[in-house]
């Protein structure tokens, strides 16, 4: 919840549109994305969820950033796997004024 309420409420400040943080949120349909978009939420997806990453993901996302861009994109969703498991590690409550719902359990 700690990760999640942190950086929903940073990617909507970013310009990440609202459905797309909602969407990933509830684990619902994407909504439609620009191709870089969609690269790198299929690669995240991939990543978190079978710890690989398919060819279809990988040229997606070497299509979109290049050779150097994909392996950043790894090499930032690996240093946010271990910055979760950290904050997992330990009671963190939620911030008072938090304002991104809950996460479905």
């Amino acid at each position: 919840q700690h990760i999640w309420n942190s950086h929903a409420a940073s990617a909507r400040q970013a310009g990440v549109s609202g459905a797309l943080v909602e969407a990933l949120r509830e684990r619902t349909a994407l909504p439609a994305l620009a191709a870089d978009e969609s690269a790198v939420v299929q690669y995240g997806q991939e990543f978190f969820r079978t710890h690989r990453v398919s060819r279809g993901a990988w040229q997606a996302g070497l299509e979109q950033f290049g050779r150097q861009g994909v392996v950043e994109l790894g090499l930032i969703l690996g240093n946010y796997s271990l910055l979760a498991l950290l904050i997992n590690s330990f009671d963190t409550d939620l911030p008072a004024d938090r304002t991104e719902p809950l996460l479905p359990v």
